[in-house]
């Protein structure tokens, strides 16, 4: 939430990494390799534009807050996992390039590890779109944001897994692209915005 006692630096810096993260995120899937992983900078780009976007998110989740206070706490959780669930296979695919892993094979020697693999990839991987749907239609029944961002979220949120799961790199630009518009709109609302409300 962005509010008159938040210092001006933060104000800025909330508004801005809402777009930074996700263009940076956008395009760590120029760099997929051609196997199915990630790869090295593919990897690091995801990890370095999560934790940009991580800030502005956390922001929005607060302007939820407001209106929606039981709610945006479970929102917060699901931002928090999805983004560290994002970390981790953003760091997976910097070592499937570093030991030469084919997807499968970085797939595969997971498999010993049941309930470890689950808790660092499995389980917090889908809390990421679940995340963005869920703050989709948080927004939108609060009326903090018009109709179209809300729905906008909800479609990414959906779609995300349908990109990352298959790589299917056209559905990924397609959602990355989207996600970019979405918060590079929210960012300037928030920009603009004079009330108690970060967007």
């Amino acid at each position: 939430m962005i509010t008159d006692d938040i210092p001006t630096v933060e104000r800025h810096l909330r508004t801005v990494l809402l777009v930074v993260g996700p263009v940076v995120f956008a395009a760590s899937t120029f760099f997929w390799l051609p196997g199915g992983t990630y790869g090295a900078t593919a990897g690091a780009l995801m990890v370095a534009g999560l934790v940009l976007w991580a800030y502005g998110l956390l922001a929005l989740v607060d302007g939820l807050r407001t209106r929606l206070p039981r709610y945006a706490a479970l929102v917060r959780l699901l931002v928090v996992g999805g983004l560290a669930g994002g970390v981790t296979f953003g760091v997976q695919g910097v070592y499937d390039e570093v030991f030469a892993l084919t997807r499968e094979t970085s797939v595969g020697v997971l498999e010993p590890f049941g309930w470890q693999a689950d808790v660092v990839f499995y389980w917090t991987g889908p809390l990421f779109p679940l995340a963005l749907l869920a703050l989709g239609v948080g927004l939108g029944h609060a009326r903090l944001v018009p109709w179209w961002p809300a729905v906008a979220l909800g479609v990414c949120g959906v779609a995300f897994p349908l990109s990352r799961i298959p790589r299917e790199t056209w559905v990924a630009h397609a959602v990355d692209g989207l996600l970019v518009v979405v918060f590079a709109y929210l960012a300037f609302r928030s920009a603009r915005a004079k009330t108690s409300y970060v967007i």
